[in-house]
């Protein structure tokens, strides 16, 4: 089941080799550690790329989230909920 979220969430990031790495992130209360990065990807919202990931944090829901880089803000967009 796909949950959409699309909600600012806090994420802690780190930088590396010039691309931007989600290490855990903070919704809905819990704080979630990122332990696997499935795929990432770059988009545009006009001129400024946006960073893409797809994660999993220690269960088996898969995470879609996004880093905005002219807004400086992420974002939560949806949750594929694990059976």
């Amino acid at each position: 089941m796909v949950q959409d979220v699309n909600e600012p969430i806090e994420v802690l990031s780190v930088f590396r080799k010039g691309r931007v790495e989600p290490l855990r992130f903070k919704w809905s209360g819990r704080t979630l550690s990122v332990s696997r990065i499935a795929y990432a990807w770059v988009t545009r919202k006009g001129a400024h790329p946006l960073h893409h990931f797809s994660l999993m944090a220690g269960t088996s829901d898969v995470y879609e989230m996004y880093f905005d880089t002219y807004a400086m803000t992420w974002q939560l967009a949806r949750i594929h909920v694990g059976e």
